[in-house]
């Protein structure tokens, strides 16, 4: 009897020590995974309330005495410093603007066609310095380059006016595939021979979307649904082609004294234009250049080289991003801005902190927003050499 009460009392002060073990294990995981996700929800910005206050000061007083109708987004690292909506989605209606209010993005959507480009560049579909031809073999052209188009250096004609014998109807619709139908059969003259000079063209990033249907099979819109909205979680982001699917656009674009600008027959070729975001979704695609989950990091910076510097701008352009360096610590600057249909846009991202700025209007008239002016606040010590005002968002 003494022996089994023996075995019995060493057996309980085995399970007891495991027992203790474990939980003791158990305790110190638990402790070192909360301290873990405690350091990972710990936001480091480089800016400071004071700052914050001068960019509420700053906007409202744009919003109070010009008018600026819109939203602003600043951020850093996935987190959202400043944000915060003036005035209206529908003036009609005096709906209130959001951050999650949709805006067309105009010329900003150039970078997401260079993205694209450069998606299938890295997964070896297709070469820089091929022609145009080569995915569009009768394309009237010779001797333009994916590259060129990229740059704005092919001398192609808008398209925007070589088919200003259609109506502006809502019968009407084109598509990138009608542009480049339209080059085929009519062969509009060219401005320029290829990579003479700098032309801002609007054409080129219509081909390349093309260049992209044409490499994948897919239309551009399905393209970059797949290939960059959802791998970045961009939920409330679509082409133009969507909206005639049933996607709500839920804002309204403006011109002069709340005049309602009207939808074209341009308004479905994209590329150069056509995609729609709100302002957080917008922050979520320049963050998100940053992890390489879409692009690796150094194909990436392919878009970041200065190739050629346009006449009249101080700014360089490289694959759908404008740049110059900003202030005496030369911080370069990677932007864009944009225009079409009431709606003005402007993305710039400083990869030297990873800050992400943008200001999206639904009224193209009102205020303008300096650039320089949002820059002195947030770099105060870096005073600039230059003035590089992005004068009312030039495109």
């Amino acid at each position: 009897m003494l022996k089994e009460n023996k075995l019995l009392i060493i057996w309980w002060a085995i399970a007891y020590a495991i027992a203790f073990y474990c939980y003791g294990v158990q305790f110190l995981d638990f402790s070192h995974n909360d301290n873990i996700n405690n350091q990972d929800t710990v936001i480091y910005f480089s800016f400071s309330e004071g700052q914050k206050t001068k960019l509420k000061e700053y906007f409202q007083n744009k919003h109070a005495n010009q008018k600026f109708n819109g939203v602003v987004v600043i951020g850093q690292k996935d987190s959202v410093f400043f944000e915060q909506s003036f005035g209206y989605a529908d003036y009609k209606s005096r709906d209130s603007l959001s951050i999650n209010s949709i805006f067309q993005l105009a010329s900003v959507s150039k970078q997401f066609t260079a993205v694209a480009i450069l998606q299938l560049y890295q997964k070896g579909l297709l070469n820089l310095n091929d022609s145009v031809q080569k995915y569009i073999p009768l394309f009237p052209y010779k001797g333009v380059t994916i590259h060129q188009l990229l740059t704005h250096r092919s001398g192609l004609p808008n398209y925007h006016y070589f088919f200003q014998h259609i109506p502006t109807t809502y019968d009407t619709l084109l598509n990138n595939r009608d542009v480049v139908e339209e080059m085929m059969e009519k062969t509009p003259k060219a401005y320029y021979r290829p990579n003479r000079r700098y032309h801002y063209s609007n054409t080129g990033y219509a081909l390349l979307a093309a260049v992209v249907e044409s490499v994948t099979n897919i239309s551009f819109s399905k393209y970059v649904h797949n290939n960059i909205f959802d791998p970045l979680e961009m939920k409330e982001s679509f082409t133009y082609s969507d909206t005639e699917l049933g996607k709500e656009v839920n804002t309204t674009g403006y011109l002069r004294r709340w005049r309602q600008a009207e939808y074209n027959y341009l308004d479905g070729v994209l590329g150069d234009k056509g995609i729609y975001c709100s302002a957080i979704d917008l922050f979520k695609w320049d963050q998100g250049l940053y992890s390489g989950k879409i692009i690796n990091i150094d194909t990436l910076n392919l878009a970041f080289q200065p190739m050629g510097k346009p006449k009249y701008f101080k700014s360089n352009y490289g694959y759908g991003w404008r740049m110059y360096n900003w202030g005496d610590h030369s911080i370069k600057i990677l932007f864009h801005a944009g225009w079409w249909h009431g709606y003005r846009s402007l993305l710039m991202r400083i990869p030297k902190d990873s800050t992400t700025i943008i200001v999206l209007k639904n009224r193209s008239k009102g205020a303008s927003i300096s650039s320089k002016k949002v820059l002195q606040i947030l770099y105060p010590d870096s005073l600039p050499k230059l003035d590089t005002i992005i004068r009312n968002f030039k495109k």
